[in-house]
C-alpha cells in the first residue's frame, strides 16, 4: 500500500470511528457508524448522513466541514478501492494535474475537496472528496452510493469481500 493509500485508509477509519483524533466530523451523532462495514451498500448510510448535513449546512463549522469532506470522501474512496482490488490508488492533486493539464480549467486549484483523486490503472480518476462536498452543498442528487456504483460498474474485476477487518480493524465497543 502506498503512503497516500495508507493515509486515506486512516482517514476512512476516522470517519468510521475506529481511529480517534483531535478533530471530529460534523454532527457525528447523526452518522450510524456501526453500519459502516466497508461495503458499497453501506454508502446508503453515508447518503442518509449527508442528507442531514445538507439540511443543516449553515450550522457546520469550517473545521468540521473539512474533516467531514476529507474523512467521508476517504471512506467512499476506500470502499471503491477495495471493491476492485489492484485497480485504484490515491494520487495527490499536485502529482496528477501536471500530467493532465486539460483538467486545469475544471479543477484550477487544490482544495480539501480536490487534494487527492482516486485514480484507476487506466489513468482515469474520480473525486470522492468532491462528491461529499457537493452533497453537503447541493443535496441528494450527489448520492455517494450512486457515485460508487457507477465508478465500479466501469470496472470488470470481481468485487472483493472480507477486506474490512484487515484494514479497518475491530470496531470499538
Amino acid at each position: 500500500m502506498s503512503e497516500l493509500d495508507s493515509m486515506f485508509n486512516e482517514f476512512a477509519r476516522a470517519f468510521v470511528g475506529t481511529v480517534t483524533t483531535d478533530h471530529e466530523i460534523a454532527f457525528p451523532e447523526h452518522l450510524r457508524r456501526e453500519d459502516l462495514d466497508g461495503s458499497v451498500e453501506s454508502l446508503h448510510v453515508v447518503d442518509e448522513y449527508l442528507a442531514f448535513l445538507h439540511e443543516n449546512r449553515e450550522r457546520i463549522a469550517v473545521d468540521e466541514r473539512r474533516s467531514t469532506v476529507l474523512w467521508g470522501g476517504a471512506y467512499v474512496g476506500e470502499v471503491i478501492r477495495h471493491a476492485r482490488v489492484g485497480i485504484f490508488e490515491w494520487i495527490d492533486y499536485d502529482e496528477y494535474m501536471p500530467a493532465h493539464p486539460h483538467l486545469h480549467p475544471l479543477i484550477p486549484e487544490r482544495t480539501v475537496a480536490s487534494c487527492a483523486f482516486l485514480v484507476a490503472s487506466d489513468g482515469s480518476m474520480s473525486m470522492p472528496l468532491n462528491k461529499i462536498a457537493r452533497f453537503i452543498d447541493e443535496g441528494p442528487e450527489n448520492s455517494v452510493h450512486f457515485f460508487a456504483h457507477c465508478d465500479l460498474a466501469k470496472r470488470i474485476s470481481k468485487p472483493r469481500t472480507g477486506w474490512w477487518k484487515s484494514l479497518f480493524g475491530k470496531r470499538p465497543n
